[in-house]
């Protein structure tokens, strides 16, 4: 039976379950994440770092990863993470309003104390959902409307597009197998190598396949900027989801662990297929192709 207590990220009320070694958090700003109870609970030494590290679990829960396995190492490399760009998190805030009120006026001050919405969007507080509520008003994506807000036709537009169209998307779709040994792949090579190229990761777990891909997969797929397609384990799925890209015109860029490569089929063993052999080396070598194919992302850090 779960308990509750202050979220071991964020500091809210939230309920956690302690089932040794496993420490599992419920959190209605952060999500769903686990830690092992001898390492500890995430060390956070910043509003800063719980921002970046609740905005991320928020991210990895999106991408199918629950409960997320927070380690040491992972929680290290988080707080280095660059948070993204004001434009970035003000169109979080208005794709979540259009999916949960668009057709509604709300409160200003509710959705500056929405908590999901504050992990979404990378937000400290309220305050600094507010200052993205600004933003949209001063773009004419929301409106005042009796001392309520609403989204305006022009909102609505922009966050359907925010979904649907990839041609100025921040998102990267990855496909890939989704069992337990790629785990630390995604964790250490996929998600911080997109990142590092100025995207946001994104991919639907296992779940969400119901007799054969899924409607809310290719809507995914039509949203994002590129496709990455890793072989490894000769997945079906992948290969049809690379295909469904391909045939929108999306960049995809094929990936593959070195001990799987004779084993790609012979329709695809002509493409400069990344080949990776850690976590790390694969973060390191995505970043550098999508950098050279796609380009650096909104979110990309500045050079050094």
């Amino acid at each position: 039976m779960a308990d509750q207590a202050p979220c071991d990220i964020c500091d809210n009320q939230a309920e956690y379950e302690l089932v040794p070694p496993r420490v599992t958090w419920r959190c209605p700003r952060c999500g769903v994440f686990s830690y092992d109870s001898s390492e500890g609970p995430p060390a956070i030494r910043s509003p800063d770092e719980m921002v970046r590290l609740s905005g991320w679990v928020r991210e990895q829960n999106t991408a199918g990863v629950i409960p997320v396995r927070i380690t040491p190492e992972i929680s290290r490399r988080v707080a280095q993470m660059p948070v993204p760009g004001l434009r970035e998190r003000a169109s979080r805030v208005l794709v979540k309003l259009a999916r949960d009120r668009s057709d509604a006026l709300f409160s200003r001050a509710a959705v500056g104390h929405d908590l999901e919405l504050q992990g979404r969007s990378y937000s400290l507080n309220d305050e600094a959902v507010d200052l993205l509520i600004r933003i949209l008003l001063d773009d004419n994506s929301l409106r005042y409307d009796g001392g309520s807000c609403a989204l305006t036709p022009k909102g609505l537009l922009a966050a359907e597009a925010l979904q649907t169209g990839p041609s100025n998307s921040a998102q990267g779709f990855v496909a890939m197998w989704f069992d337990e040994s790629l785990r630390d792949a995604w964790t250490n090579g996929f998600d911080p190598g997109i990142r590092a190229a100025g995207f946001s990761p994104f991919r639907i777990d296992n779940k969400d396949y119901v007799g054969g891909i899924s409607d809310e997969i290719m809507a995914e797929i039509r949203r994002s900027r590129f496709v990455v397609a890793d072989y490894t384990g000769q997945v079906n799925g992948v290969y049809f989801e690379a295909g469904f890209a391909l045939g929108l015109g999306l960049t995809v860029i094929p990936t593959c662990r070195a001990e799987d490569i004779g084993k790609l089929h012979f329709d695809i063993k002509h493409l400069n297929t990344l080949l990776w052999k850690s976590p790390a080396e694969l973060a390191e070598s995505l970043n550098r192709r999508i950098r050279a194919v796609i380009g650096a992302g909104p979110d990309a850090p500045d050079p050094k």
